[in-house]
C-alpha cells in the first residue's frame, strides 16, 4: 500500500506539473528530479559521505551517553532525583537555540554537526531507557535480591533484558533525530553535506537538485531507520521472542 500510494502521488505531481506547465525553478517534475540526480550523481555522493558518517557517530555517542546515564541512575534513586529533573528542564529549550552556542564551543565543521545530532538524539534514548528500567517486574527483582543476586548481576540478567523494547523505540527516535541535527548543523555552518548543497542549490535556483538532494536524505533516514529495526529483531531472536 505505502508503495502504491507513493506510486500514485508522483504520477499525479508529473501528471499536473505537465498539464499546468509548472517553471521547473519552482516545481520540477519527478523526471526532473531523477535527471538531477542521474546527472549529479557524484556531487550528490560526495556530500551524502559526510551526513551519513555525522549522523551515524552522533547517533553512536548519543546512544553511548544515553544508556550509560540512564543506568547509572536506576541505581540510585538520589542521583536520579537530582539529575533526571535538569536533563527534563534542558530538553524543554528548543534545540535550535543551542546550536550557535555548540559552534561557539567545538568549532565550525564536524565537531559541532557530530555534537549536534548526538544532543538531539540522546533524550528519547535516555527516557526510553529510564521507562524500560523502572517498568522491570518488582518480582522479579525481590526474587533476585533474596538470591543474593548482587546489584550490578541483577541489573544484566533482569532490568536490562527488560529494558530492550524500550530502549529501541528510543534509538528509532534518535537516529531520525540524529539526521535532522546534522541538516541543522549543516545549514548554520559547514562546507560539506547534503544541507550545504541544499543551500548552495537554493542560492543558484536549483530547485531540482534540492528536491534530488531531500530524496537522497528520506532514502538515508529509511536505511538508518532499516537498521535499528533490524537490530531490535535480531535482539528479539536471541532472546527467543
Amino acid at each position: 500500500m505505502p508503495t502504491a500510494f507513493a506510486a500514485a502521488l508522483l504520477l499525479t505531481w508529473q501528471a499536473l506539473v505537465v498539464i499546468f506547465g509548472y517553471p521547473k525553478v519552482i516545481l520540477p517534475a519527478p523526471s526532473d528530479i531523477f535527471v538531477a540526480l542521474r546527472d549529479n550523481s557524484a556531487m550528490i555522493w560526495q556530500q551524502t559521505v559526510p551526513t551519513v558518517r555525522d549522523t551515524l557517530a552522533g547517533f553512536a555517542l548519543a546512544a553511548l551517553f544515553g544508556v550509560g546515564l540512564a543506568s547509572l541512575l536506576s541505581f540510585s534513586r538520589l542521583l536520579r532525583d537530582a539529575i533526571y529533573p535538569l536533563i527534563v528542564v534542558i530538553q524543554l529549550v528548543p534545540k535550535i537555540a543551542w546550536t550557535p552556542l555548540f559552534i561557539v564551543w567545538v568549532g565550525i565543521g564536524w565537531p559541532s554537526r557530530l555534537t549536534i545530532a548526538a544532543f538531539i538524539g540522546f533524550f528519547p534514548i535516555f527516557i526510553a531507557m529510564m521507562a524500560g528500567l523502572e517498568s522491570t517486574d518488582r518480582s522479579l527483582v525481590r526474587l533476585c535480591r533474596g538470591l543474593i543476586a548482587t546489584p550490578w548481576r541483577t541489573f544484566w540478567l533482569v532490568r536490562l533484558p527488560a529494558s530492550t523494547p524500550y530502549l529501541f523505540a528510543g534509538l528509532k527516535i534518535a537516529i531520525t533525530l540524529a539526521v535532522i541535527g546534522v541538516i541543522v548543523a549543516e545549514f548554520i555552518s559547514s562546507s560539506e553535506g547534503l544541507g550545504f548543497l541544499i543551500l548552495q542549490s537554493a542560492a543558484l535556483l536549483r530547485t531540482d537538485i534540492i528536491l534530488a538532494a531531500i530524496t537522497v536524505l528520506c532514502l538515508v533516514g529509511l536505511v538508518c531507520y532499516g537498521a535499528v529495526h533490524a537490530g531490535e529483531l535480531a535482539v528479539r531472536k536471541w532472546h527467543g521472542e
